[in-house]
């Protein structure tokens, strides 16, 4: 019974090549009996919203279009601001009144993608894959680990996915934002060797006040935890250990890197206006060369900073580093990455509304063909790409857009490798949009951790465990903000750290472990 209420809450190409089913691309126009008419409801990036109004209007849907034989009409809603975008998915789930397909972070839907199949929002893809989606099933049968990621715990396919790559083997791009140091100022006060650990993090934060940097390390809300917690082998979120759920927030090492952080923020090392500082103002101040360290995306960070900066100094220079560890001998724990499959992107299912299940299927299904990879990746060739030596490379048009795109921009309206979708991504996109010598070496740093030893799959909860995880979480969550926020400060003594955790255990965190243990125990015997 459908729900009427509002709800809350690659390796490289050739490895790719050899699972897409040859020539399905073409095939489509015929097996559709002409020009299908499909409805479909996405998040529309920022990153073209200043050029397009609508994926129609983009180079990439009018190709693909083109190619399937098929007239799409989309419907929309930011992508900015999640918030908004989340409502905007509530409001079309409570009509009940769905397009053909829908492009969303299924595995936040309330409850889990098994409560999407069961709310009958969005239908399985068993027999759809297996009808009318040749390409993806080649695919799925050759990466049974990614097969597992796109089904419910009973083997249930609902999603053609947004996929950073194939495999985790020598993936970059699960690896996209990391340290960003001054090294023309660590050369200054004499420290050669980027900072490895806590104690030489706060040696180099010390050695910068001592020369005037007036902010030493500036850092976003969202990234102080991720930036200094795996110095103390600490992680706000759930990992598994030896076959163990467990959840950082109430380990022991936890009041260590907040005691350290607070530590930052007394002595003026860590910017006081971290609360309330966003990505803009980072770059202003990184840009006005106020900071010594930060932490940024490599495009929107080293990418963009670097250039602009030696404009005006050209003995600038901006270097990256390793995740912190409590060992310099070894790689942290913990760090930022991305899943295979996660939330981190859009996938796209099927409604239940669909009047033309296979047309959608047979849509969706090009960009997993060779044809459809190049594109979604790439775009169309001999325009925003040409084939060198069989390395599919970007032209101006991407690169030095005539018409004032920036790179971001010109990739919005050509591809979809910049952003998500129903997708691979292919490395060699990053490789060009990371050109800058310093971003290369950026992201073979910043993928120096052991994080995937313990990173928890994308496990699925059934409907009645999701809803008790969601309730919980909810209110973990928000007090586990607000504390760790003010002991950073200081308006709360880290003396109460004991009766902090204390309180998460009685909102039911040791039951979300629970939850997640039996997700993740069905998810490794599928």
């Amino acid at each position: 019974m459908k729900r009427t209420v509002l709800i809350l809450a690659l390796v490289l190409f050739v490895a790719l090549g050899s699972v897409f089913a040859t020539g399905a691309g073409e095939k489509q126009a015929a097996e559709t009996g002409g020009k299908a008419k499909l409805t479909y409801w996405a998040p529309l990036n920022g990153n073209i919203t200043s050029v397009v109004q609508d994926f129609s209007e983009t180079k990439y849907f009018q190709q693909l279009m083109k190619d399937t034989d098929t007239d799409v009409e989309f419907q929309h809603v930011s992508s900015a601001n999640k918030s908004v975008m989340t409502e905007g998915f509530n409001i079309l789930v409570a009509s009940g009144d769905y397009p053909d397909i829908i492009e969303y972070y299924w595995t936040d839907y309330p409850g889990g993608p098994q409560a999407a199949l069961d709310d009958q929002v969005i239908i399985p893809l068993n027999d759809v894959f297996e009808k009318y989606a040749p390409n993806i099933s080649a695919f799925l049968a050759s990466h049974p680990d990614v097969a597992k990621m796109i089904s419910t715990d009973n083997g249930t396919y609902y999603v053609f996915p947004f996929l950073r790559g194939d495999s985790y083997e020598n993936n970059n791009l699960i690896f996209t934002e990391g340290w960003v140091w001054r090294k023309d100022l660590l050369d200054k006060v004499g420290i050669t060797q980027i900072p490895r650990t806590p104690d030489e993090l706060y040696a180099a934060l010390k050695a910068f006040k001592s020369i005037g940097v007036e902010i030493p390390l500036s850092l976003r809300k969202d990234h102080v935890s991720r930036v200094l917690a795996p110095g103390f082998d600490s992680l706000a979120d759930f990992y598994v250990e030896d076959g163990k759920v467990k959840n950082g927030l109430i380990e022991p090492n936890r009041k260590d890197y907040l005691a350290f952080t607070a530590k930052l923020y007394k002595e003026g090392l860590l910017d006081n206006d971290y609360l309330s500082v966003d990505k803009k103002g980072l770059g202003v101040k990184v840009l006005n060369s106020l900071c010594g360290a930060a932490y940024a995306p490599g495009g929107s960070g080293i990418g963009t900073w670097l250039p602009a900066m030696q404009q005006s100094d050209p003995s600038v220079e901006l270097v990256s580093a390793r995740p912190i560890s409590p060992d310099p001998n070894r790689y942290s724990k913990f760090a930022h990455m991305s899943t295979l499959y996660s939330n981190s992107g859009t996938s796209a299912a099927i409604s239940t509304s669909s009047k033309n299940v296979e047309a959608a299927a047979r849509f969706l299904d090009y960009n997993f063909s060779e044809a459809g990879h190049l594109l979604a990746n790439f775009g169309i060739e001999g325009e925003s790409y040409t084939m060198v030596n069989g390395y599919p490379t970007y032209t101006d048009v991407i690169k030095n857009n005539a018409d004032g795109l920036t790179i971001s921009q010109a990739m919005g309206i050509y591809t979809r490798a910049s952003t998500n979708g129903p997708f691979i991504q292919d490395p060699r996109y990053l490789e060009q949009y990371y050109a800058l010598p310093e971003l290369s070496e950026a992201i073979n740093l910043w993928a120096q951790t052991d994080y995937g030893k313990y990173i928890m799959p994308p496990v699925t909860a059934t409907s009645d465990e999701a809803s008790e995880l969601a309730k919980i979480m909810n209110n973990v969550l928000t007090y586990s903000e607000e504390m760790e926020s003010k002991f950073i400060t200081g308006s709360i003594s880290i003396d109460e750290f004991d009766s902090y955790v204390a309180q998460l255990k009685k909102f039911g965190i040791e039951r979300a472990i629970e939850i997640k243990q039996a997700s993740y125990d069905r998810y490794m015997s599928k």
